[in-house]
């Protein structure tokens, strides 16, 4: 456990884009956050996204590494603008632990955030001074890919090569500064149930891919990936009419790496496991594994498999459409996303 600091002001409160040089900087890390306690914290933006209800999520990490999640909701810090791979402070969030989840909040509007001019002493940059001397090609950097669906279809009369037959749910993406090096991987998901939230999806993934300009693409056994992200975006070219172009580009002006071994993820790699059961939600994977035509094991069983996510996922959409966020779509975002990254971290190793 870290010690706790707490570093207040109380004459200034910063809830703008502010840069700030202070001499101590809090030392808290993501084990020092208790649910309902305030707390402060630096750590690094690693992605973000505001929802349609105008509720903001950002994905962070703190100073050793440890992955969390600041929610903020709609008004709670309206002009603050968040940048990829900045280092900010929070001041006065509020710890959320839910189901084992460790996050914090924007507590009420008394969030305060501001930019470091730099990462904090604590952390090591040393890695990034030990590649340079790397005989490794390091220009453009990897991107590993790999999506989830819903269906639109009974299972039954599925069809693997019909885009009709399913919509996007989400993507996992990565990125590595070149072959060889660990990846940072997130989940990009939907907003909605409607064409224009899917469309929006393949956005965000084109703007993704294009903002780090990699060498290349990796999938995993990949062509199912590749077809229904083409497949989809043409399928939504009434909203989005160059979408399928923007697509099919990504796949032709990078050298697209599609691993295909022998056996699945799981016989090549140590994939972390997901389990369904400690994620408080109302669903029941055993009333569809019973009778599903691709599932073949204990339907008691609490790992989380491709044949429960169209169902999770359905929920998760239809959850979206509430205008609070309540506890359950919570819930199934971060079962979701662990599911996804755990598709995705592994592919940077496999790829040496």
């Amino acid at each position: 456990m870290s010690i706790l600091f707490y570093f207040h002001f109380m004459d200034q409160r910063y809830k703008t884009a502010t840069r700030a040089s202070f001499m101590n900087i809090p030392q808290t890390t993501k084990e020092d956050i208790a649910d309902g306690e305030p707390i402060s914290i630096a750590a690094q933006v690693l992605q973000h996204r505001t929802f349609d209800d105008g509720n903001t999520q950002v994905q962070l990490q703190d100073t050793e590494g440890q992955e969390f999640l600041l929610k903020i909701w709609d008004g709670d810090l309206p002009t603050f603008e968040f940048r990829e791979n900045e280092w900010i402070l929070l001041e006065d969030a509020l710890g959320d632990i839910y189901n084992g989840n460790v996050n914090v909040g924007s507590n009420y509007g008394d969030i305060q955030v501001t930019y470091l001019e730099s990462p904090p002493t604590s952390v090591d940059q040393d890695e990034a001074d030990n590649t340079a001397t790397d005989s490794t090609p390091q220009t453009g950097g990897v991107v590993a890919l790999d999506i989830e669906t819903i269906s639109t279809v009974p299972e039954g009369e599925f069809e693997f090569d019909n885009s009709d037959h399913l919509e996007l749910l989400c993507i996992g993406v990565g990125y590595a500064p070149y072959q060889g090096a660990p990846g940072t991987s997130h989940t990009l998901f939907r907003s909605g149930t409607t064409d224009a939230s899917e469309a929006a999806l393949l956005q965000q993934f084109c703007d993704y891919v294009e903002s780090h300009t990699p060498s290349q693409l990796v999938t995993f056994k990949g062509d199912f990936d590749h077809q229904h992200l083409i497949g989809r975006a043409e399928k939504l070219s009434e909203i989005e009419p160059i979408l399928g172009t923007r697509v099919r580009n990504l796949f032709t002006e990078h050298e697209w790496t599609n691993l295909d071994p022998w056996g699945s993820l799981e016989d090549n790699a140590d994939v972390s496991t997901t389990h369904w059961d400690i994620y408080e939600h109302s669903l029941n994977p055993v009333e569809w594994r019973k009778d599903h035509p691709r599932f073949d094991g204990d339907p008691d069983d609490p790992t989380v498999y491709n044949v429960d996510i169209p169902y999770f996922g359905q929920r998760y959409l239809e959850l979206t459409e509430q205008p609070e966020s309540p506890p359950e779509h919570r819930a199934l975002h971060e079962l979701l996303r662990h599911y996804t990254v755990a598709d995705i971290d592994p592919l940077f190793e496999l790829l040496q």
